[in-house]
């Protein structure tokens, strides 16, 4: 079976379903191998042909080469060990509540995805945008105080009147205690919680005025939420930056002397020359779109470093 549902039942009486999709398994691996061995094929091809094309070209040209082979590889590596391929429903009568965890192609990094009560379950609903797929149908478990909870998993597509969606229903109803969904609804499933967004911090007024005096008081405010990153991403952040801020210093040093003589040389599919003396208005256009390429990539850049540095990212922006 490449792609459907495990069950299995505990001793606690509780039921784990566990989605099981082999051609993503087999993509996600192949993906990650091809980032390993596409750069170590390049090298063996360049020394077999005796080419040097580090020999050749300027310091900054050859370091954008190696990092570029390096972060080739580390890309491959985060899709391993940071995608969730491997899901898994627990549903435990005894907690009255349900969890969404999800494990890399390891099974390790296990992550909760959502917890909700099922002690409160009122019906289950398929539910499918107004023309869209069959396979693009979700299944939602509605409760009695008219919230709704996603049970569909995002490696196993639910399509509706086949033998694999049919069983797996069958289990979640029997579980819950509920009718199985006998029709698929269009439309979004209503009563859905909008994700928590707090409000943005007052700026004057009576709540500012607070603020200060319990600052003024000593009064430690609350640490703000933080992401922690683990040590594939934040070598893969730390490769990312260096890449970006080695490619904005060879622009730096094209664009600086580009001022001084008054000649702008432009890349791609054609390469292009501008003169100050012939062409004021397209060397200047270029030239600002090349300053303006500078901040933008250097503050994605710095981002980057700051952050593979610090280990960690502010959940609220």
């Amino acid at each position: 079976m490449l792609i459907g549902y495990r069950f299995e039942r505990t001793a606690q009486d509780d039921l784990h379903i566990h989605s099981r999709n082999l051609v993503q398994s087999i993509f996600v691996l192949l993906t990650g191998a091809l980032a390993f061995i596409l750069p170590v094929a390049f090298a063996v091809f360049v020394m077999a042909d005796g080419l040097s094309p580090l020999a050749d070209a300027d310091p900054l040209s050859s370091l954008l080469i190696v990092l570029g082979l390096l972060l080739i590889p580390a890309l491959g590596l985060l899709l391993l060990v940071y995608t969730g391929i491997r899901e898994t429903l627990v549903l435990s009568r005894v907690d009255g509540e349900g969890k969404r965890l999800t494990r890399n192609f390891f099974g390790r990094r296990e992550r909760v995805q959502s917890v909700f009560r099922i002690d409160a379950a009122k019906y289950l609903e398929l539910r499918r945008r107004p023309q869209a797929e069959r396979a693009h149908t979700q299944l939602w478990l509605m409760l009695r105080d008219g919230t709704a909870h996603r049970l569909t998993s995002d490696n196993v597509p639910v399509v509706p009147g086949s033998q694999r969606t049919a069983l797996w229903l069958r289990e979640l109803a029997d579980y819950l205690n509920v009718a199985v969904p006998a029709e698929v609804i269009e439309g979004l499933a209503p009563g859905v919680k909008a994700p928590y967004r707090p409000a943005p911090a007052p700026t004057s007024g009576k709540a500012v005025r607070e603020a200060r005096q319990r600052r003024g008081k000593g009064a430690t405010p609350a640490p703000e939420p933080t992401e922690k990153f683990g040590i594939p991403a934040r070598v893969l952040l730390l490769l990312v930056g260096t890449f970006l801020a080695v490619l904005e210093l060879s622009q730096v040093i094209a664009l600086v002397p580009a001022l001084f003589a008054g000649r702008l040389g432009v890349g791609g599919y054609r390469s292009t020359t501008f003169y100050w003396a012939e062409q004021p208005l397209s060397f200047s256009l270029n030239l600002f779109v090349g300053i303006a390429e500078v901040l933008i990539v250097g503050v994605v850049a710095w981002g980057c470093l700051r952050t593979a540095i610090q280990g960690r990212m502010k959940s609220n922006p």
